[in-house]
């Protein structure tokens, strides 16, 4: 998880970036939040335990201000696996900012009152998320007891649950991953959009972790001499070397077990784009020049996927 936490973070501190998560996913895409009012928070706090300081960081947070008023701190944590206590580390986030304000005499706004703590927890994992989003899901609360207990419920979005409306509601970069993961939900082929991107190098690299595959970078390298990338520059580059390298093995070999060689690599590369959600079984097929049933029979995928 710890180059994943680096992708993600790099990408999402940009403020553009990170006024347009915020926006789509809590203000359904109305620009409440401007990329200028934000400022770099602390992402550190420290908490102690039989008198040993431990230290715990947030993913990334910035102070949402408005001329000189907080207005509130905002968080993103990521997800790539499940966690069933993630509520409990939340609240520990959330709380550990709730206390630095106390502690700072600039923590009041001129109200005379604090700013409040607002945390996004963004699960970007393959695994079904099985468990409960609120505090008392990590407690074993007897029910007497449970009208006593407060209850913290989570910002918690699924990339796994998200869809193709969901994409109009982002601006940034950010909306070429959410249309990938809407479009793969949805059991159809993804098609790259041709607009510039303004952090390439950071969605490149944000691909490259989370399908564990160098071609993403290779193929910023590659395209970074450009006046401007977009995703349908990085993806046809991606798929035009995916797809060479399986023909360059038959070429090399020259022989009918050197084709036949060369065929099971491109069909594997294929059946792998499939699976991502990036290409159809139809699209796939037509790519090595089968039929769709061949294509299936020799990827072991069904018409479906």
């Amino acid at each position: 998880m710890a180059e994943k936490d680096t992708s993600t973070k790099t990408l999402e501190s940009f403020p553009d970036v990170f006024a347009d998560i915020v926006n789509g996913f809590l203000f359904n895409g109305e620009q409440v939040l401007l990329p200028e009012e934000l400022v770099p928070a602390d992402t550190y706090s420290q908490y102690k335990v039989d008198k040993d300081i431990h230290i715990q960081e947030r993913d990334v947070s910035k102070i949402w201000r408005n001329s000189s008023i907080n207005i509130a701190l905002i968080g993103i944590e990521n997800q790539a696996a499940p966690d069933r206590f993630m509520p409990m580390r939340v609240i520990s986030y959330d709380g550990a900012s709730y206390r630095n304000q106390l502690r700072k005499s600039d923590g009041k706004n001129k109200t005379g009152l604090h700013y409040p703590v607002i945390t996004l927890v963004l699960y970007f994992g393959s695994q079904k998320w099985n468990y409960a989003t609120d505090l008392h899901s990590c407690l074993d609360i007897p029910e007497k007891l449970k009208p006593f207990v407060s209850n913290y419920q989570m910002n918690f979005f699924d990339m796994s649950k998200l869809v193709g409306a969901d994409t109009d509601k982002f601006r940034s970069d950010f909306k070429n991953i959410v249309d990938f993961y809407a479009t793969a939900n949805a059991g159809k082929e993804y098609i790259p959009s041709d607009t510039s991107l303004a952090h390439s190098q950071e969605v490149a690299d944000f691909f490259r972790v989370f399908h564990g595959d160098e071609t993403f970078a290779t193929a910023y390298n590659e395209l970074r001499r450009k006046e401007s990338v977009s995703m349908s520059d990085l993806l046809k580059y991606y798929f035009g070397d995916k797809l060479e390298a399986g023909k360059a093995e038959a070429r090399a070999e020259g022989k009918a077990e050197g084709l036949a060689k060369g065929e099971k690599k491109t069909v594997e590369i294929l059946a792998g784009l499939v699976r991502d959600g990036i290409l159809s079984v139809s699209e796939a097929a037509k790519r090595i020049g089968m039929s769709v049933d061949e294509f299936c029979k020799k990827s072991k995928l069904t018409p479906e996927n």
